[in-house]
């Protein structure tokens, strides 16, 4: 039984646990994604916006997800100058055009990270 208590709270910290540092290669995967065809599509916008903060299903898009996340916990340390650009241009564009969600999507990052 103590095993079971012990193998439970492991897995729920496990589960909790913001995601381990991107890498470069999972740059390159964000960094050829097409975030405009995204916010241009009301539906997918929705989708990943849901996935983003845990209220739904992530759908095709859970590896970009998945990656963004990521580049989020270490603000996009690792990377190269077009990538940072591309990072910084989708965040001032979530920023400027969906505020709530990105406040909410910052306050869930900032959560994660403690």
């Amino acid at each position: 039984m103590k095993v079971l208590v012990v193998l439970s709270v492991f897995l729920a910290l496990a589960a909790a646990a913001p995601p381990k540092p991107i890498t470069k290669e999972e740059l390159a995967i964000l960094e050829a994604f097409d975030y405009d065809a995204v916010f241009a599509n009301e539906e997918s916008r929705k989708l990943i916006f849901d996935c983003l903060l845990d209220k739904g299903d992530c759908g095709p898009y859970k590896k970009v997800v998945e990656l963004s996340k990521k580049s989020m916990y270490d603000e996009c340390a690792l990377c190269s100058p077009t990538q940072m650009a591309k990072y910084d241009r989708v965040l001032k564009l979530l920023h400027d055009d969906y505020e709530t969600f990105y406040n909410e999507l910052i306050k869930k990052v900032a959560s994660e990270k403690e």
